[in-house]
């Protein structure tokens, strides 16, 4: 598990580190407000979806830890396709996120969480 902070709040991220995780991502899956998923992946210009999401999401994309790219309150039932590259995606349940293209964020790694597990299915 890795931690993130986003809008003075510190997130705690479940890894998308394999195919199952990053295609399933967030879909059937309730996370808390404190929680959200990471997916590392090479350089590239992403197209996402929330098909089968109860929520609305908050979608940072980065490159190096730079913000290039944000979406906020993405509905269940839409999709985004990325118009930048990036190499990492963050995605949060939605918080009115204060995010701004060019702002760095700091992921570390949470040793502090007893929670590493992947989120389980709802």
């Amino acid at each position: 598990m890795l931690k993130a902070i986003l809008n003075n709040k510190i997130y705690r991220l479940y890894i998308a580190d394999n195919f199952i995780k990053r295609a399933f991502g967030l879909i059937f899956k309730d996370i808390e407000d404190d929680e959200g998923l990471i997916f590392y992946y090479n350089k590239r210009k992403l197209h996402i979806h929330t098909f089968f999401m109860r929520y609305p999401i908050d979608v940072v994309f980065l490159y190096d830890n730079k913000v290039v790219d944000v979406v906020k309150d993405l509905k269940p039932w839409k999709t985004y396709k990325s118009k930048v590259y990036s190499n990492a995606m963050i995605e949060i349940k939605s918080c009115n996120l204060r995010l701004n293209i060019g702002d760095i964020v700091n992921i570390e790694k949470d040793i502090s969480s007893s929670k590493n597990k992947f989120p389980k299915n709802k």
